[in-house]
């Protein structure tokens, strides 16, 4: 016998059906076997690999029902068509629920049966496949991951190395740098964001735009400036630790599950663990680290609130997110800058500082004025 077809297991407790079944299916190219009751079933299932199931609802001992809720769990490549008698279709949409294919009604149409079953087993095909590629895609997506993780530590060890010459060069082991090492510093943290982002399209130019809006509205705040210089470089760096979020978490085009915003939520304290050992960013590693944290104390990492979260943390809190509500993401189209500020006003004082917002808001209106002017006057 043709054993392409595919291996089917026959269970019912009538002998009549069992055999008209098989004899039709097996004219049909597939081998079966056949079980009198749930119990047979799981053994012979436990014994040998099936493609498909038919199983009766109704049976003496262990029900269908039963059965099936094991066998989703013990073999989930075999697939379950359910057979029951009309009237009880009520039953086999519930058992559809837990994981069964398809169902029959008796009294059967044999050729019918036959259509299902084959319908059947190229689902069950297709599934697989489907399964199989998305482990290699997975597969794929950690080497790549794994292989920006060793671009990223071998390029720290060289930024660090960069680091120790210049400050000797320049004589700076105290806090009081020149200009020329700020901007050092800023490219250091520039090149990282860069590297962070060569993997993320739609957050091209992202802490880029989000440090110079940070530091518009230090500005706007009156923040001295040791304060916005630190703003702007910790906005440089803020999310270099997403290397560690896989990209089948990046880019996931729905909602996460809370094991994968877990996954999301590891990214501050990554970019400081990248940045800590060096000397002048330690400085910023509470902005950095502080800048999911929401005013209301529901952010993360630690769940600070209020006036314990840093100022600068919460100025780059507020131009990170106008900054990603204004661009596309995967799970969303880009919002309008309207709609972008009405969102701030209905998290200020929830996620946002109020008073950060109101000074975003400040400076949005004077471009807005400003644009409009311009084009008067053009």
């Amino acid at each position: 016998m043709d054993d392409t077809g595919g291996m089917i297991l026959i269970v019912d407790d009538e002998e009549p059906i069992r055999n008209a079944v098989s004899r039709k299916l097996q004219a049909a190219g597939y081998n079966c076997v056949m079980a009198v009751d749930g119990r047979e079933a799981l053994w012979k299932a436990f014994m040998q690999e099936f493609d498909l199931m038919l199983l009766d609802i109704k049976m003496p001992g262990m029900s269908g029902l039963e059965v099936l809720s094991h066998a989703v769990m013990d073999h989930p490549d075999t697939g379950v068509i359910m057979m029951t008698a009309v009237g009880d279709s009520q039953t086999a949409v519930e058992a559809m629920k837990q994981g069964a294919y398809d169902y029959v009604t008796k009294p059967f149409d044999l050729d019918d049966l036959a259509l299902r079953v084959a319908r059947a087993l190229e689902r069950r095909k297709l599934l697989i496949a489907s399964r199989e590629y998305q482990a290699l895609l997975e597969q794929k997506l950690e080497r790549q991951a794994g292989q920006m993780r060793e671009y990223s530590r071998e390029a720290m060890e060289v930024l660090a190395r960069e680091e120790i010459v210049l400050n000797k060069l320049s004589g700076s082991g105290n806090n009081h740098e020149d200009d020329g090492m700020e901007e050092s510093h800023l490219q250091t943290a520039r090149a990282l964001a860069q590297m962070a982002e060569l993997h993320e399209p739609y957050a091209r130019g992202h802490s880029e735009r989000v440090a110079f809006l940070a530091c518009e509205i230090a500005a706007q705040m009156g923040c001295p400036d040791g304060l916005t210089k630190d703003i702007r470089l910790a906005a440089t760096a803020h999310d270099i630790g997403k290397i560690v979020i896989p990209d089948l978490v990046l880019f996931k085009p729905a909602r996460l599950t809370s094991a994968e915003y877990g996954d999301v939520k590891r990214h501050p304290t990554a970019a400081t663990d990248i940045v800590g050992h060096m000397e002048r960013f330690k400085r910023v590693l509470p902005l950095i680290e502080s800048h999911h944290e929401w005013f209301n104390g529901r952010g993360y990492p630690r769940k600070l609130k209020g006036a314990s979260i840093p100022l600068g943390a919460r100025i780059l809190a507020v131009a990170d997110s106008y900054d990603a509500m204004t661009c596309p993401r995967p799970y969303r189209p880009r919002l309008s800058g309207t709609d972008a500020i009405q969102a701030l006003k209905k998290g200020a004082a929830a996620q946002w500082d109020p008073e950060v917002v109101s000074s975003l808001l400040t400076i949005l209106e004077k471009e807005s004025r400003m644009l409009e002017s311009t084009v008067v006057e053009t």
